[in-house]
């Protein structure tokens, strides 16, 4: 009873916000073009301040971890290398490709491993989570070029990449976050009051404009691989990698962050990427907003499932 209730407590607030946008959306309150805007601040500046402010106020011996890091760099690769190897084999078509191996492969998990994390674990005591977040997205956004750029015939471009990586605002926040933690520098106090209260509307902000940014339009098309690409990153990368974290011995909040990574839906940010790189954009629209909306389910039935077996809580 209580990991049924754990479970609900953790997905039906997310799933209220994500409806709160579309509501918004639907009632004209909030148009496409304001939602758009909304989701750039909400990355850049929201998203960036929560990572930093999750690293800045950890405890030094509990957030280096490289047992967990280098598992969960390790897990991403083996995960996308059995995607370069099976999708292909299924997909004729090279720009269904590259968007259904990112849109497999790349999970959301700075919204969802937050919001995830801070509902399992508390406020304050997902400091492991979110440089597990600053590792794992640039990551994501590494693999993600290779497989649109090899899928559209292009040539991976290494240092194009590196500046990429560089410049992502995660990356920029956590190594500030690292670099005032192990100097021991504190913010002063009215700074970091305004911080800690722009962080707590992140999660629920990026949601609604998450919500809001759904659209169904014109999924006949490509109905198979929709079906396919949901499966595959709710049910079977999940089944399929999750016993192996359980077998290497994670537990508590490092278990917890594991999970998030790979229980997410579909990063929204992979729908620009394949606009940008010439792939299927409306297939990847697609999987973003139907990976979200059924994980509102497959969330609640992992989380369910691992409590009641004892592993998260």
């Amino acid at each position: 009873m209580q990991s049924l209730q754990t479970a609900v407590n953790v997905v039906a607030p997310m799933f209220l916000m994500l409806a709160l946008g579309c509501l918004l959306r639907m009632g004209g309150l909030l148009d496409r073009e304001t939602l758009e805007r909304l989701n750039n601040v909400c990355f850049k500046v929201f998203l960036s301040l929560l990572l930093y402010y999750n690293i800045y106020t950890a405890d030094v011996a509990d957030i280096f971890n490289p047992r967990l890091l280098g598992f969960a760099l390790l897990l991403q690769a083996a995960v996308w290398g059995l995607l370069f190897l099976t999708v292909p084999r299924f997909e004729k078509s090279n720009k269904r490709r590259g968007a259904m191996i990112q849109g497999i492969g790349r999970t959301n998990f700075v919204i969802f491993g937050t919001a995830i994390g801070t509902a399992l674990c508390g406020e304050g005591n997902i400091g492991p989570i979110s440089l597990l977040v600053a590792a794992v997205v640039p990551f994501y956004n590494v693999l993600a070029v290779i497989a649109l750029e090899i899928f559209r015939g292009g040539r991976v471009r290494p240092l194009t990449l590196a500046r990429s990586v560089a410049a992502n605002p995660y990356i920029v926040a956590a190594a500030a976050a690292l670099v005032t933690l192990l100097l021991g520098v504190r913010l002063p106090g009215f700074v970091e009051s305004a911080v800690r209260d722009l962080t707590r509307c992140a999660t629920p902000l990026t949601l609604i404009v998450l919500g809001g940014l759904f659209n169904f339009g014109a999924v006949r098309g490509n109905l198979r691989q929709i079906a396919a690409a949901v499966v595959c990153r709710l049910v079977v990368v999940p089944a399929l990698a999750l016993p192996v974290c359980i077998w290497a011995g994670f537990r508590g909040v490092e278990l917890v962050g594991l999970v998030s990574m790979l229980i997410a839906p579909t990063a929204a940010s992979s729908f620009n990427m394949a606009q940008s790189m010439d792939s299927d954009a409306d297939l990847a629209g697609h999987l973003v907003v139907f990976t979200s909306l059924f994980s509102v389910l497959t969330m609640f039935l992992w989380i369910f499932g691992l409590g009641a077996s004892g592993y998260i809580f």
